[in-house]
């Protein structure tokens, strides 16, 4: 469920003020705050689930299955976004380039400066697999209770790394490394970590009441925007709450949308901004008012959701994941954890 609202909170900010935002021409805001709560919760329940999940079964195996799991839909996302834009962008927007395709087909948009993300969305999906193959790789080592302290180093420390400007005013590889490697969102997967070790009893609630103040503290230090902070700090209660406590059954009339939005919430994710921001314009075209504009790119974004969901994400999976993981990857992990 709290998956769920994520997203929405994402396809919220984008339709009412982003979308405005970056083109005037499809009206005006709704607000005066982007309130940017949405992607920033998804990395926190990645990083919890990361800890429910690699439990299961073999490292090497479940660094491939999570691998297989995002990589599939995120490519064709990147392909079908950069098509719909080629034949369907405005002439007075900046469309992407076959260098800016090439760059975030190879993840690289993060590190290389001269290349755009075809979607503002796709900043996660690096810092994605970077913690999964960190997690990868420090789980068969076991941490212990050294744990705790690492979530707090990886809280504080970048705060204290970029305090009084230090990055902004470093060199450019400097920059390009530290957003390329996600070092100001550790907070996100520390407390993602964190409330995963409270639900397992590992931790007190005030142990993770001060994790999460420490949170909230260092993503306004890093955005300088308190009304987002605030509304991330609200939400990770509520993961928290969900995380430990018993299944909400106020939603259970719900259930069946729920579950349809759950199943296509990546695609949702990967599809809803810039393609949501074409369809919006194109209905602009047609005299639609921004209230059918959000109609019209939310109707629009879910159905291709629902179709990459259904033709790619879900039948590539089942297909890759039931590869057998053997051969240099598999001899490199056990080396690695020797």
């Amino acid at each position: 469920m709290v998956r769920v609202l994520s997203v929405l909170a994402v396809m919220f900010t984008h339709t009412t003020y982003m979308g405005p935002f970056l083109h005037p021409e499809l009206g005006a805001p709704l607000g005066k705050y982007p309130f940017q709560v949405g992607a920033s919760i998804l990395l926190v329940i990645s990083a919890y689930f990361v800890c429910v999940t690699i439990r299961k079964g073999s490292t090497p195996r479940w660094l491939w299955r999570r691998a297989c799991r995002v990589l599939p839909p995120y490519l064709a996302a990147v392909l079908i976004t950069y098509t719909l834009l080629l034949f369907f962008g405005p002439r007075n927007w900046t469309l992407p380039t076959r260098h800016d395709l090439w760059g975030n087909l190879t993840l690289a948009a993060s590190f290389d400066p001269t290349v755009q993300l075809i979607d503002g969305s796709y900043w996660t999906l690096p810092l994605q697999l970077m913690a999964f193959a960190a997690a990868a790789l420090l789980w068969p080592r076991g941490i212990g209770p050294r744990i705790t302290t690492m979530l707090w180093i990886m809280i504080l420390a970048p705060v204290a790394l970029q305090w009084n400007g230090r990055i902004d005013h470093s060199p450019v590889w400097v920059i390009q490394l530290w957003n390329g490697l996600g070092i100001h969102r550790l907070q996100l997967f520390a407390i993602g970590i964190a409330i995963w070790l409270w639900s397992k009893h590992r931790i007190g609630v005030l142990h993770l009441a001060a994790l999460l103040v420490a949170t909230v503290f260092a993503q306004h230090a890093h955005t300088a925007d308190l009304p987002s902070s605030l509304g991330i700090g609200v939400l990770l209660v509520l993961v928290a709450v969900a995380a430990r406590g018993p299944e909400w059954t106020v939603f259970a009339r719900f259930k069946r949308p729920i579950q349809f939005l759950a199943r296509i919430s990546f695609a949702l994710y990967l599809l809803n901004q810039v393609i949501g921001y074409l369809i919006a314009y194109r209905l602009m075209e047609l005299g639609a008012d921004r209230l059918t504009q959000i109609v019209g790119a939310t109707v629009g974004v879910v159905g291709l959701a629902w179709l990459l969901t259904k033709y790619v994400e879900e039948p590539t999976y089942r297909t890759l994941a039931a590869l057998p993981v053997r051969g240099l990857g598999a001899r490199a992990f056990a080396w690695l954890n020797t």
